[in-house]
């Protein structure tokens, strides 16, 4: 869960930064350099803007590094958690279809969500049978997150990212995701640890 939150930190500094490069060139476009108060102070903001651009780089690769990550993290998850269930009771992927299925372009995140829910649906289900106390996780921030998605890919595929309002609506849609992404994946996981546990109890001799 900790780079899920830093991936959020960063996509949200990379916002801010992007925010001020563009008002920085749009008054460095707009402003009249022919006193001297203006050369300097655009003398300045030439050197402020070259610090954001530096910085914003930064911030996007470490952002694609954590996007890796991510990458490998998210089917790894998926075949742990789906083989811990599948001691339990049956679920409707096997480990290995389900991270195939996840992986799969375009349409894998929408597949990824039905696993999850399934996933969060059984072990729900078995903590109740066992009387265990757990957070559920809420089918509104399930929507929730859906809706970011297919926002996020709406903006992308449509090229509307590359005007000013489509930078605000990807950066928003992009904070949305995360945020609801760790709203639905904390209570799965603590799910899944406490059903973990109890196997591992059982088996003990």
């Amino acid at each position: 869960m900790f780079f899920l939150k830093l991936w959020l930190i960063l996509i949200v500094v990379c916002m801010v930064l992007c925010i001020i490069a563009m008002e920085i060139g749009r008054y460095m476009a707009n402003a009249d350099g022919n006193d001297a108060d203006t050369a300097r102070l655009l003398y300045n903001l030439y050197y402020l803007l070259i610090a954001n651009i530096v910085l914003i780089i930064a911030s996007l690769v470490v952002s694609a590094l954590m996007g890796v990550l991510f990458s490998i993290y998210w089917p790894s998850w998926l075949d742990r958690a789906l083989t811990n269930l599948r001691c339990l009771t049956k679920t409707t992927f096997s480990p290995g279809v389900a991270t195939v299925c996840a992986a799969i372009p375009d349409i894998g995140y929408l597949i990824g969500i039905f696993i999850l829910w399934d996933i969060a649906r059984r072990q729900q289900k078995l903590l109740d049978v066992l009387g265990i106390q757990y957070t559920p996780v809420a089918r509104r921030d399930l929507v929730l997150f859906v809706i970011f998605l297919l926002l996020a890919n709406i903006v992308a595929y449509e090229g509307i990212v590359a005007t000013r309002p489509g930078c605000f609506a990807a950066c928003a849609s992009i904070i949305g995701i995360m945020v609801t992404w760790l709203r639905v994946l904390r209570p799965c996981v603590e799910q899944g640890n406490k059903l973990y546990q109890l196997q591992q109890e059982v088996i003990k001799p």
